[in-house]
């Protein structure tokens, strides 16, 4: 498989968070119904505001053979950044347990995996 992606304007921001601390994250909003109900919540990592380019970064911190490239021409579809504070979450008592560095090696092992599989539907 590829080890390159091309990025549209790479300076945009996202935050990122483990699927599995969104199921926590639910999971923790259920337990806290009393306290929580009615208000808005972000759930993201707050370590994690990255602009699209810091992420491949981070990859590449795993996969150094991984390239990514600014594309010359096109745009992102999608042109705010998200950045995202988690603080009125944190207060709850929630905390996330995955780091991006966790979930960037997950993949890694799971995108290894498919390319060891003969049979795939990827």
């Amino acid at each position: 498989h590829d080890r390159f992606i091309i990025l549209f304007e790479s300076h945009f921001k996202r935050n990122y968070i483990h699927v599995r601390d969104v199921t926590r994250a639910f999971l923790h909003a259920i337990k806290n119904l009393h306290k929580m109900t009615g208000e808005i919540y972000n759930v993201g990592l707050s370590e994690a505001n990255l602009s699209k380019q810091e992420l491949c970064e981070r990859i590449q911190n795993f996969v150094p053979d991984f390239v990514f490239q600014e594309a010359s021409v096109g745009k992102d579809p999608d042109q705010r950044n998200y950045i995202v504070s988690n603080e009125k979450l944190e207060k709850t008592g929630f905390k996330p347990v995955y780091s991006l560095e966790n979930g960037i090696q997950e993949l890694i092992k799971g995108y290894a995996m498919l390319q060891n599989t003969r049979y795939t539907n990827i």
